[in-house]
């Protein structure tokens, strides 16, 4: 896949990190999304802990997983000090890999999906995100999946999948790296 630097008038760098995943029909979505809980979801996510309060590396940092019918994407996002790029995007990889390579903890899984199934549910609490994740599900399954069913598909995901969905994932073949840098002076 393709990298891109991009110079524009502005102060701060921009990092987004991309993997092409699968689709929204398939299993290891679940799996896919305790992967982003853990990575860059809220201010406990290792990301978070890792580039931006230990280090100092980042003014923000998050990730997101996204799916669409046939494909999906992992992005990875951050805004950094330009001098420091370079540093945040290793330990960004570093623990993009240490995912891949050593299974989560049980009291991190666990933390993780109580923090996912909470969110999920509170967001259902307004009628709007409700309806546009039913009318997702229609276009997807052609059939309403219930709170509980998304609830129950997350929770019931252990570390070993993380680690095989993770590994699935974060592939070198399907990254594309775009920085948003600061012109040259």
């Amino acid at each position: 896949m393709k990298d891109s630097t991009v110079y524009k008038d502005i102060q701060q760098a921009q990092l987004a990190i991309g993997w092409k995943t699968f689709g929204v029909t398939d299993k290891r979505k679940y799996a896919a999304t305790v992967i982003d809980g853990i990575l860059g979801r809220g201010m406990s996510s290792r990301l978070f802990q890792e580039v931006r309060e230990k280090r100092g590396l980042s003014y923000d940092i998050s990730s997101r997983m996204q799916f669409f019918q046939d494909a999906g994407m992992f992005v990875i996002s951050a805004g950094l000090d330009p001098a420091k790029r370079e540093d945040a995007l290793r330990v960004i990889e570093r623990e993009v890999k240490k995912l891949c390579e050593k299974r989560v903890s049980a009291a991190e899984l666990k933390r993780t999906k109580d923090f996912l199934c909470g969110n999920f549910r509170l967001s259902h609490e307004r009628v709007t995100s409700k309806m546009f994740f039913n009318g997702a599900m229609m276009l997807a399954f052609g059939r309403l999946v219930s709170t509980a069913e998304q609830v129950e598909a997350v929770r019931a995901v252990t570390a070993a999948d993380v680690q095989a969905t993770a590994k699935a994932i974060f592939r070198k073949s399907n990254r594309s790296i775009s920085w948003v840098l600061p012109k040259k002076i």
